[in-house]
This record gives structure tokens, C-alpha cells and sequence, in this order.
């Protein structure tokens, strides 16, 4: 969330470390202003006093407040150096995997998305270059080097902690009840509060387009895959004819994309492409999609789309509330609910049937107005959806009441907790063995 027009590229760039250093008091500068010198050897590799400050800055353009007593600001320093260390030793464990592969390509086409992402915060390229300068970046190419570098560790780091869950060496190590109850006591203070939520039941209808649309959507789509056979260029026709408002200014890429994220029809036709093989129109609930796989491993591809959206008319609209409308009357008048959402609700567009403990205040337009005032049982709607992707829809809700906010109780986040520190426990046990095996020596 935005606080100023100019507070963003803190938020934006944070995100890659990227950390503007303020103006510091005399104090500060005798705190900051160290020698250069080497705090811990990691096998092959030196992890600078620098590296420290670094994450300090970035800790504190974040918000986090520095600890005031000496003591204190060395536990922190020492907490860094031990992330780092970890960061380093998953890094060398990459490296190491022949298996583990990122391209150039990969690299530049990420550092791209995100430099256009920080770019867009500012409303000039002078405001730009000045906030880098501020930022200790002389130039914009200074800072994509430094980009490019710390993208590609995390694409490494990433893909070895897929390949270590494949293998399954990453079990997750369950904590014990006692282990749960003392993390929750421990750390409850810095859970937050618990927003205020809202549970219901809704039955979604969607609006169809008609067979003489699906027929003109699919000519189309079958037009555009025999022109990319033949050698179209794929980002510019993304561009210019998909209806993806996520993909289509980036060529349509999906970037990496593993099973159970898309619709099922497009997962089957991707995880079954050869790289580089355009595929034939594959109709779902978003339209027609032209799908080319560009890499391809187990477990996820590296996937690109352009998606033909039918026309949908206002007779499609029509008969479409009227359906949500039947749905309404139908449950007003004492209709189970399982039978009616069996027989009209929108699986095939993955829509919750079931809604609960939402949090209230991220509702999507259009419910939030409708459940105002709404007591448990009322059955609210049609309510129209049209959220600009494409696919224009009612839902019809039986509201089921609300929490109000306050303090997460331990069976709040017990399961949440658990598979938290069983993930953890797994991690600490695989860096273990990482050091066992590694020559590390800390100098700090």
C-alpha cells in the first residue's frame, strides 16, 4: 500500500535489497563507518562485514526498529550472519547439482518484470536515476547487474528446494504439542490481530457465451497457431490479440507453472507439449488458449499463452442472471442448498462454494456492499461480478455470519503453527548437514 508517491521504490526495491541509505548522526556514522573485513568463510566463499550492514539497512527501510543496547544490535548482526551463512550454503548445494539449470534468459526476462515494476513508481526517468543514486546505485545498469546477481541466487536456491522436496529429503519433522503451545506463548504478541471474517455459502453462475461466439473465438485461435507454426512471433501476437491482462504486455509468459495451479484443461495440454510445440486451441472456462511450452522438467514447465476470449452478449447476461435469480427464489423457498449448488454452482471455474473465515476487508467487489447489513441465514443476491477478466458472472450467497476482530487464539493458528515449524524443523535438519559437510568459520 502506497503512503506517498515516492515511498514505493523502498517497498519495490526492498523486495530485491535494494536500500537506500538516510542521512546518518555522528553516532551512526561511527557505527556504520567499519572496515571492510571478512566475518565468516564458507567454503569457497567470504561473507564480508558489509553484507551485515546491508541487511541491517534493508531490516530498518522496512520498518523494523534497531535494538538500542549494544547487546541487543550484536544478537541482530549475529541473526543476519547466521541467514546468510544458510543462504550461502543452499547457494554452493545448487551449484553443485548439475541438474539445477537457470539460463540467462530466465535471468533477464525476471530482472525485466521488475525493473518495469519499480519504473512504473516514478513519472520520470530523471526521478528514477535519482532515487538510485539515493539508494547507492550510480546508474540503472549498475543496478541491474546487482539485480541480475541476486535474482539468479534465488532462482538457483529456488529450484534446489524443489528438487530437495521431490526427493522427499525435506520430510517435514513434526513439533510436539508442547513445542506448539510454548511458540505460540512465545511469539503471540507479534502475531497481530485477527481481522474481523466472514463465512457464507454462495452458488456462482456464470455467463456463458453462446455456440455461434465459441465458433468465431475458435476460428480465430486456429488462425492465430497455424501463423505461429509458421514462424509469427509469439510475444507480438500475445500483445496484440490475448485477452490475459496478466500475461499479455509480457508476451503471454506464465513463467514456471506447476500442476494444480490452472485450470485443468490447460495444465493437461501444457504437461504434455514437447518445448517449443504450439499447441491447438484448448478451450476453458477463460476462452480459447494457444499454449507453448518453452523448458520442461518434472514437475512444473516454463509456459506461455495466448487466450481468445468469445464475445459474450447481453442475451448471454440475460439468461444467465435469470438462472442466478431461479437459484435465488429457489433457496428463498426452502431449497437445500448442497442440491441446488450441485445442480447450477460453477466448479469448472474454481470458484469456492464454501466460504469460511474470509477476512472481511479483502472481499472482491460487489459482495462487500451486497452482505451489508446481512444477518446469518439471509439469502442475498444475484450479485454481479464482472472484474474485468473476461468472465462476467452471478452469485447468489446464503450469509452464515461474521467473526469479529480480536487476538488469535492458539486453536486460530494451531494447524497453521504446525506446519510451520514442521517445515522448519525439516530445513534446520538439511542446513545441519550441509555445515557438517562445509568448512565454516565465523570471525565475528
Amino acid at each position: 500500500m502506497r503512503t506517498s508517491r515516492h515511498a514505493p521504490i523502498f517497498v519495490a526495491l526492498a523486495a530485491w535489497a535494494l536500500v537506500a541509505v538516510p542521512p546518518a548522526t555522528a553516532q551512526e556514522e561511527a557505527e556504520y563507518t567499519l572496515i571492510d573485513r571478512i566475518v565468516a568463510v564458507v567454503g569457497d566463499s567470504v561473507i564480508p562485514v558489509s553484507r551485515i550492514e546491508e541487511e541491517l539497512n534493508v531490516y530498518r527501510q522496512q520498518g523494523g526498529q534497531l535494538p538500542e543496547d549494544s547487546a541487543g544490535m550484536m544478537a541482530l548482526r549475529n541473526d543476519i550472519l547466521e541467514r546468510l551463512i544458510n543462504q550461502t550454503l543452499m547457494l554452493q548445494a545448487a551449484l553443485r547439482d548439475t541438474m539445477i539449470i537457470v539460463s540467462e534468459v530466465e535471468v533477464q526476462t525476471a530482472v525485466d518484470r521488475a525493473i518495469r515494476e519499480v519504473r512504473g513508481q516514478f513519472t520520470s526517468e530523471l526521478e528514477f536515476r535519482q532515487q538510485l543514486e539515493t539508494s547507492n546505485f550510480g546508474t540503472p545498469e549498475e543496478y541491474r547487474r546487482w539485480m541480475a546477481d541476486q535474482q539468479r541466487k534465488e532462482m538457483l536456491r529456488g529450484q534446489l528446494m524443489q528438487r530437495l522436496q521431490e526427493a522427499q529429503e525435506l520430510t517435514p519433522l513434526a513439533p510436539t504439542e508442547d513445542e506448539l503451545r510454548a511458540f505460540y506463548e512465545t511469539n503471540r504478541a507479534q502475531l497481530g490481530e485477527r481481522p474481523a471474517t466472514i463465512a457464507f455459502r454462495q452458488i456462482v453462475v456464470r455467463v456463458k457465451p453462446d455456440s455461434a461466439a465459441l465458433a468465431d473465438g475458435f476460428q480465430l485461435a486456429d488462425s492465430l497457431a497455424r501463423e505461429l507454426r509458421d514462424g509469427a512471433d509469439f510475444e507480438q501476437m500475445a500483445r496484440r490479440y490475448s485477452g490475459d491482462p496478466s500475461t499479455r504486455e509480457l508476451g503471454g509468459d506464465l513463467g514456471w507453472v506447476r500442476r494444480g495451479v490452472f485450470v485443468p484443461e490447460f495444465e493437461t495440454v501444457a504437461f504434455r507439449l514437447r518445448p517449443g510445440v504450439i499447441s491447438e486451441p484448448v478451450l476453458s472456462v477463460f476462452g480459447y488458449h494457444i499454449i507453448q511450452v518453452e523448458r520442461s522438467q518434472p514437475a512444473e514447465v516454463k509456459v506461455r499463452h495466448i487466450l481468445i476470449q468469445p464475445q459474450i452478449t447481453r442475451a448471454d447476461r440475460d439468461r444467465a442472471r435469470e438462472t442466478a435469480e431461479d437459484v435465488a427464489r429457489a433457496l428463498r423457498e426452502g431449497a437445500p442448498i448442497d442440491s441446488v449448488t450441485d445442480l447450477h454452482h460453477d466448479y469448472a471455474g474454481q470458484e469456492q462454494a464454501i466460504v469460511d473465515e474470509f477476512p472481511a476487508s479483502e472481499l472482491p467487489p460487489g459482495y462487500g456492499e451486497a452482505l451489508q447489513g446481512a444477518m446469518p441465514g439471509d439469502i442475498v443476491g444475484p450479485i454481479s461480478l464482472d472484474l474485468g477478466d473476461g468472465r462476467p458472472k452471478y452469485t447468489v450467497v446464503r450469509f452464515d455470519g461474521i467473526r469479529s476482530a480480536g487476538e488469535f487464539s492458539y486453536e486460530d493458528v494451531k494447524e497453521r503453527l504446525r506446519s510451520m515449524l514442521a517445515e522448519e524443523n525439516a530445513m534446520s535438519r538439511y542446513l545441519r548437514s550441509l555445515r557438517e559437510a562445509t568448512y565454516v568459520d565465523i570471525r565475528y
